[in-house]
């Protein structure tokens, strides 16, 4: 599952925060430098808190706290009346009901996952492309209903991506996406 994918799933579940546990010092490591570059991208781009601890203990002692630390954090927000529909936590059968509901893919996920794989079997297709087609385009009928509309011109047919995505999708992708969508 792409990462926005991923994201997307977490927030449809209810849940408002994520926390990551990072354990031990990275400086003692191999690869400390792509561990510490996770952490900042992982809690500065994806918005995720991540919090370091220093041994198996600490982590255990942490996660007691955070674990403790939910349920007094609803219960005092749960007494102002205000608080009451802004969104708390969801019962744990509604919760889980969230989870299955989200776990359904929507049209232009599945359409999503399969410009993602069609990346492993044509060149130049990244998630980064994926997600521009997407943008133009959010499920595989509207792409090929832009295709059909333009009938018989097979060049048009080719950059039609990289146009409508102003670029986004290069020549290159547009013309192997139209070759493995439409003219097969």
């Amino acid at each position: 599952m792409s990462s926005s994918l991923y994201l997307c799933f977490i927030q449809r579940t209810g849940i408002k925060k994520i926390m990551y546990l990072v354990e031990g010092d990275p400086n003692a490591c191999e690869g400390a430098d792509s561990i510490k570059t996770a952490c900042f991208t992982t809690e500065i781009l994806e918005e995720f808190d991540v919090q370091r601890t220093t041994s198996l203990v600490d982590t255990i002692h942490r996660y007691g706290l955070l674990t403790l630390a939910v349920p007094d954090h609803y219960k005092l927000i749960s007494s102002d009346e205000k608080c009451k529909t802004a969104g708390v936590c969801p019962k744990y059968n509604r919760f889980i009901k969230n989870c299955e509901d989200a776990d359904k893919l929507t049209v232009g996920e599945a359409f999503d996952i399969q410009l993602m794989q069609l990346g492993l079997a044509v060149v130049q297709v990244t998630e980064d492309v994926a997600m521009a087609v997407l943008e133009c385009y959010p499920t595989l009928c509207s792409l090929a209903h832009a295709y059909a509309a333009l009938d018989e011109d097979t060049l048009a047919q080719e950059t039609l991506l990289v146009k409508k995505s102003e670029g986004a999708v290069s020549a290159v992708a547009s013309k192997n996406i139209f070759h493995f969508v439409w003219a097969g």
